[in-house]
């Protein structure tokens, strides 16, 4: 194929406005379709000159985006060049035509051996018929013995908006004031990325970027605001796999647009189709195979260590709060808390029959342990070979991580190794057997990001991609098929997407907060009729006097998650703890009555109502209202809003009907419209 300058392409014409067409200037392409246009410097050098959406403001600046791609190679003889638009030659573009969207072709030669013919990178953005989603995706041609390594693409420059706000995919979502000369991160799949989006907001509107991946790559996400421009980006460690027959190719499409319309319905609309179409979010809750036990939680508690005082409170809860609870339990095996992984066995003598205690009062226990570390001081690290299963770095040193729990270094092991798949396994069938559980809780795989691994003895391709995700979800399965007893369950911490069908039920504890940076309800905007959540965060350890507690409830009864996970010994200290202790009472007895909505209906929004509605300084989170509220639609479509009074005091709000109600204290409402 030809490339040729822009001003020498024709001009495509179609029947109706809705199709996207191209048209050519003095050194510029444009596609455009009514919905959105982006026109395009195709002289010496690339530029994205204007880039509009439904009759927006321009959204960048002359010479903001000269450089969309950096690409880092490693050559035959172990050269590691890094490239990008300053350092190759532009030669324009060309067009295409497709049943469904135009698409321009922009190439830039790249020459990575002396005296030896270019290499052009070509970078493709496209604009289907009645789509406002630009689309962009890349590859690069490579000579003999080469390969990428590393690939920054798309980097797309908005102009920083006034009073602009910040929304990343941490956790339940967050949301930052965009602040000048800093860099917002999100590492997929982890907590800090549960999914694959960037926005940048203001009042105006929001600018929406995600990269479309279907397997769950690892990649870094990035909103980099320097000298007001806002970065939008996406790094990517490859996989040797993506570099095939002499080319390169990222396996995704990432779209960016704007609206006009609020975060909140950019991701509705541009999101959670995706997601629909995922392995991940393809199927209803409803329709997966969960245990009904689990399906009819409402309550969770957080057991630590064998005492008496553990023993009495835990006794003290069912006898409270009735059957049915389920207990995460800490501190169970002889060794130190994150150190000798995944050695737990012998269990502390006590354990196996405190399990048996509370399920003898028909409630549930899941012991922890941790699904990718493997400390190198245990035992079993040298007996079985765990230097062979460990993840390796280009240099093949071993990824090191080091908790304040334990300050023992941890090595991070390849999900891919058989060794590790073998010790998951065999620790299913010893924690259900010799202790007599309801199921696993494996914390770490839905909550730490994947890592490169080149390790020269693992199946997988070297580098990042597609392998982690998959190797996790390989031994889940297995787990599942062959070693989980009937009605028991597999659970982790944290909420990335792509572990939704994995797991049972996912923890979510772990997203940011503080007064600077705001939780928001982009998780179960997607995935609320997919997906069964415990927690809001971290429950207090010490003290839930303070508000925070009561704070943490109200929210995920609104979110829609399961209650508590709260450490038993903390809610019987004195009349005070005593009147938390009933309020998360009340709020799970009501939240058994909301079924219909909770299994399966779609959260819509938040909402804060109006009239006698104070605000608290919540410790870790912030001014916030006493009163807040959420609507949803249950499983047979009805529209409702759930609102909580968190404060000791009634009040009276107004609804967004208008109609105006009183609160009790400590209470929550349902209100079928």
């Amino acid at each position: 194929m030809k490339y040729l300058p822009a001003i020498a392409l024709a001009t495509l014409a179609f029947v109706t406005q809705a199709k996207t067409t191209v048209t050519t200037g003095d050194g510029t392409v444009t596609l455009s379709n009514g919905q959105a246009s982006a026109t395009f410097c195709t002289g010496k050098t690339f530029d994205i000159l204007e880039m509009k959406h439904n009759g927006s403001r321009n959204l960048v600046e002359k010479g903001a985006n000269l450089e969309p791609w950096k690409i880092t190679y490693r050559g035959a003889q172990g050269e590691t060049p890094e490239l990008s638009p300053k350092t190759a030659t532009f030669r324009g573009a060309v067009q295409e035509r497709t049943d469904s969207s135009a698409v321009l072709r922009f190439r830039w030669d790249t020459r990575l051996v002396y005296d030896n013919d270019p290499h052009p990178v070509e970078m493709t953005v496209a604009l289907s018929d009645n789509s406002p989603l630009l689309q962009w995706n890349i590859s690069a041609d490579l000579p003999e013995g080469w390969e990428v390594t590393e690939i920054k693409f798309p980097v797309v420059a908005i102009a920083s908006p006034e009073n602009a706000k910040v929304i990343t995919p941490a956790g339940w979502g967050n949301e930052y004031k965009l602040r000048a000369d800093t860099v917002y991160e999100a590492n997929y799949p982890s907590w800090s990325a549960s999914m694959q989006m960037m926005m940048v907001h203001n009042p105006e509107g929001v600018f929406f970027y995600s990269p479309r991946d279907f397997k769950a790559c690892g990649k870094l996400m990035t909103v980099d605001e320097r000298l007001g421009q806002s970065n939008i980006g996406t790094k990517t460690v490859v996989s040797a796999a993506w570099n095939k027959n002499g080319k390169f190719t990222l396996p995704w499409t990432t779209v960016t647009a704007y609206s006009t319309k609020g975060w909140e319905d950019a991701a509705r609309a541009w999101y959670r189709p995706f997601a629909l179409q995922t392995q991940w979010g393809k199927t209803k809750l409803t329709d997966r195979k969960i245990p009904d036990w689990l399906v009819d939680k409402d309550l969770w508690m957080r057991a630590k260590y064998m005492g008496d005082t553990t023993v009495i409170a835990v006794n003290k809860a069912i006898d409270y709060y009735g059957e049915n609870i389920a207990f995460h339990w800490y501190f169970w095996h002889n060794h130190l808390y994150d150190s000798h992984y995944p050695d737990y066995f012998p269990a502390k003598p006590e354990f196996a029959g405190l399990v048996k205690m509370v399920r003898d009062r028909n409630c549930q226990v899941m012991p922890y342990i941790n699904g990718r570390l493997w400390d190198p001081g245990a035992d079993s690290y040298k007996a079985r070979n765990g230097a062979a299963a460990s993840c390796r770095r280009p240099d093949g040193a071993l990824y090191t991580e080091i908790y304040p729990t334990s300050i023992v270094p941890n090595t991070v092991t390849c999900p891919s190794s058989p060794i590790w798949r073998n010790v998951l396994l065999e620790l299913a069938d010893s924690i259900q057997e010799r202790l007599g559980t309801n199921g696993l809780y494996i914390d770490q795989i839905a909550a730490a990001a994947p890592y490169p691994c080149y390790a020269e003895n693992h199946t997988h391709p070297k580098g990042g991609g597609e392998f982690w995700y998959e190797s996790y979800t390989d031994i889940i399965d297995e787990m599942r098929r062959e070693h989980l007893k009937p009605g028991n369950i597999i659970f982790s911490e944290e909420n990335a997407e792509c572990y939704i069908p994995v797991f049972d039920i996912l923890l979510t504890v772990n997203t940011p907060h503080t007064p600077s940076c705001k939780i928001v309800p982009l998780y179960p905007i997607i995935y609320s009729d997919r997906v069964l959540t415990t927690a809001f965060t971290y429950s207090p350890y010490t003290d839930v006097r303070n508000g925070d507690f009561r704070y943490e409830n109200m929210m995920a009864l609104l979110y829609g998650a399961q209650l508590g996970w709260v450490d038993p010994r903390l809610l019987w200290q004195d009349e005070k703890t005593e009147y938390e202790a009933k309020f998360l009472k009340d709020l799970a007895e009501f939240r058994s009555k909301q079924h219909d909505v909770f299994v399966g209906g779609r959260y819509i929004r938040e909402f804060i109502p109006e009239g006698d509605n104070p605000v608290f300084n919540v410790p870790v989170f912030g001014i916030e209202n006493m009163v807040k509220g959420s609507e949803w639609l249950s499983r047979d479509g009805k529209r409702v809003l759930f609102v909580v009074n968190s404060d000791s005091k009634p009040h009276k709000v107004t609804l967004p009907t208008g109609k105006e109600i009183t609160m009790k204290p400590v209470s929550a409402k349902r209100f079928n419209l």
